[in-house]
């Protein structure tokens, strides 16, 4: 199969997109609101939540458009992420500070749960296990285009369309008002009821990696998908900004990864770099290099981010925060592709942890 070079330049993209997200998150809860620091938080936060869901198309476009025997995705792939999910967890629970307070043995037993449960970050570990799972059902989706298109309509109104809307009447429209609080909660009880997990989730931008590697766009169409982009980052930034100085309190209810803004940059994003013209084949080289350790850098990223703020009080509240987000950013994920790259070389991690 030929190599999807703009894939490598996505993962890579996407990987310091995430280091962004979760530094702009680290100090996020407890900023004021009105202040520069939490405007500039929300400002790169908003601006990165394109980032998982490129990951999950990214495995979209390079699984479900070969074909991989149940075996070999169990035996090759999925084991690898359950030994990298269980031997990072292991790691996070041996270097916590109260781990480090009373012993390593002190530290297993009072973190069995996390060891199971895993760090914020490893939730992505465990649904991407689950997508992997569910490849020879994408693949069925996909081999009809009328049924990927239904697919993505239906998964789009269902686990997006409505629940944005609902989400704006809360925060815009009902306020005290009982009937239309009633009429919200009769539409989310039917919703509840109608149980559509099928069309919920991320298999939707798992099929959707693969649809828009397939098809082509002229460039008006392209054209229109960067305003709508553009649009949606707008959205993110302006609409939580402003619930959160009318809440007085810090507000994410459109950063998910299924608010329909977040699904116009997604769309953007994936768009510039699938048309992209590649012509650079050393900078190409580079990026398929580091693009290599993309997975070992998105594992240990959340160790940096914490380490360099509590042992060097390195984080985003030390300087200025329109600086700070960037430059800890950088230095989390040179830190993380140094280690990544590292651990490459010892066979067993190689093989299963990074």
């Amino acid at each position: 199969m030929k190599r999807k070079i703009y894939c490598d330049y996505l993962r890579l993209i996407a990987t310091f997109a995430v280091v962004v997200l979760h530094v702009s998150a680290s100090n996020w809860y407890g900023a004021d609101v009105h202040g520069l620091a939490w405007q500039s938080f929300n400002f790169y936060d908003s601006a990165t939540r394109w980032s998982v869901p490129i990951f999950v198309m990214i495995s979209g476009a390079l699984f479900l458009g070969r074909e991989i025997p149940i075996k070999k995705i169990y035996s090759k792939y999925i084991l690898r992420l359950v030994i990298a999910f269980f031997t990072w967890n292991l790691f996070y629970a041996i270097v916590t500070q109260e781990t480090s307070k009373h012993g390593i043995i002190y530290g297993l037993k009072t973190h069995k749960e996390a060891i199971v449960s895993g760090h914020y970050h490893m939730w992505f570990v465990i649904m991407i296990i689950a997508l992997y799972m569910c490849i020879p059902f994408c693949k069925k989706i996909v081999s009809d285009t009328l049924t990927t298109k239904y697919f993505l309509i239906l998964s789009f109104v269902f686990s997006m369309m409505i629940p944005w809307i609902v989400q704006l009447l809360k925060d815009y429209v009902v306020g005290s008002n009982e009937q239309l609080v009633k009429f919200v909660g009769i539409v989310n009880s039917k919703l509840s009821v109608m149980s559509m997990n099928m069309m919920l989730g991320y298999s939707f931008y798992f099929v959707l990696g693969y649809y828009l590697d397939k098809i082509e766009l002229n460039k008006k169409q392209r054209i229109i998908i960067y305003i709508l982009g553009i649009i949606g980052l707008a959205f993110t930034i302006l609409v939580d900004l402003n619930l959160a100085l009318k809440t007085h309190k810090p507000c994410g209810n459109y950063y998910g990864n299924f608010r329909v803004n977040v699904l116009l940059e997604v769309v953007a994003v994936y768009t510039f770099f699938k048309y992209r013209k590649y012509k650079n084949w050393r900078l190409n080289k580079f990026v398929y290099l580091i693009s290599q350790y993309t997975l070992g850098i998105y594992l240990i990223h959340a160790f940096f981010i914490e380490k360099y703020a509590s042992i060097f009080k390195f984080n985003t509240l030390s300087f200025n925060a329109i600086v700070s987000v960037p430059v800890v950013s950088v230095v989390v994920f040179v830190s993380a592709i140094i280690v990544s790259a590292l651990l490459k070389y010892i066979p067993i991690i190689k093989k299963y942890c990074v």
